[in-house]
């Protein structure tokens, strides 16, 4: 064989692949196929395709996402307040929520008050002689000296005076101050408006100063907590607004976090409820609305929001709706089963798909 055979027969190889080469690459026409090898089956990648629009719902139970203790500063015995207490309760800001026996404080109060109301009655012939200029500011402080008042304010010429009288008036006026200053001890006041979510104690009981008497939960920060399956949290997205029911009772939430557990099987849903009325451990349902057929694929066969498919033995080239992003996978609307999502770019002269 010549050298210009030889010459002429490499031409020839290198011809044949490059034509080979180049009808590997050139992009396929809708109407070419692909070996099944090279196809996935839309319904052996996706957890749950839904057909059907529907309700779904979860339950879970009512949980306050904060709750403040109420606590007595000393010790006595417990009773009630402005109100007798439940749980679910709603106090708003500054209501008295429980008080302990303050009888015997108040008959102290009393006598020590008898006994500053005496001292002034002995003082007013000794004011209207010798300080006739304040005998209207002393007329006026002992009227408003009553046993169910805090005292008025000690008047300012008094505590100038060395007067043993003034002296001993001023003494008596101090343990009556220090006496009334322990009353606010004897009461709780709920520190903000919510609900009552525990209750502790029982009326009548002997309780020790710190002990935990109740609980309250601020308004609109309850949440509830909801065992969702990994296929349906295509429904749910952080920060929608989605329907409650509590006691058949419909309530407005929102989703605030989606976490799932450690082998992917499901996922815990947290919800925050609007204000209403509620209680600690209720049950509440989560309501969600299936709308649309989704399907999940692996994320890198998805190109520029373009997928290619095989259906009924075509190949398509969509354009892909997506409905949700998870780490290797994505959520796709128009997908739907039987479909074959082709794992490359079609080329033409191959097997249809079944």
């Amino acid at each position: 064989m010549t050298r210009r055979h030889v010459k002429f027969l490499l031409t020839v190889v290198f011809l044949v692949l490059a034509v080979l080469i180049y009808w590997r690459n050139v992009p396929t026409k809708q109407g070419h196929h692909l070996k099944v090898k090279d196809s996935i089956a839309v319904d052996s990648i996706v957890p749950v395709l839904y057909k059907d629009s529907g309700r779904v719902d979860y339950e879970g139970i009512l949980k306050p996402a904060e709750k403040v203790n109420v606590s007595f500063s000393i010790d006595g015995t417990l009773m009630t307040g402005d109100f007798p207490l439940e749980l679910g309760k709603i106090v708003r800001v500054n209501d008295i929520l429980f008080k302990l026996d303050i009888y015997a404080l108040y008959k102290e109060i009393s006598a020590k008050k008898k006994a500053l109301k005496a001292i002034a009655d002995r003082l007013n012939q000794e004011i209207a002689t010798n300080y006739a200029d304040q005998k209207d500011v002393w007329d006026t402080f002992t009227s408003d000296v009553l046993p169910t008042k805090r005292l008025p304010e000690l008047p300012t010429f008094m505590t100038k005076s060395k007067n043993p009288l003034f002296e001993e008036f001023t003494k008596t006026y101090e343990e009556v101050e220090r006496l009334e200053a322990q009353i606010e001890d004897y009461y709780v006041f709920a520190p903000f408006s919510g609900t009552i979510v525990s209750l502790m104690k029982k009326i009548g009981e002997q309780i020790r100063a710190g002990e935990c008497v109740a609980q309250i939960a601020p308004f609109q920060i309850y949440f509830a907590e909801f065992k969702v399956p990994k296929e349906d949290l295509v429904l749910l997205k952080l920060k929608d607004a989605v329907s409650l029911s509590v006691n058949k009772k419909q309530v407005k939430g929102r989703v605030i976090k989606i976490s799932l557990n450690k082998d992917g099987s499901f996922a815990t849903v947290e919800c925050s409820l609007s204000k209403t009325v509620v209680k600690e451990g209720e049950k509440i349902t989560l309501q969600v609305q299936r709308k649309s057929e989704w399907a999940y694929i692996p994320s890198h066969l998805l190109r520029n929001d373009s997928l290619w498919i095989s259906r009924q033995g075509r190949s398509l080239k969509i354009h892909a709706t997506i409905m949700d992003w998870k780490k290797d996978s994505v959520a796709i609307k128009e997908l739907k089963l039987g479909d074959l999502v082709l794992r490359k770019r079609p080329s033409s002269g191959v097997i249809s798909c079944p």
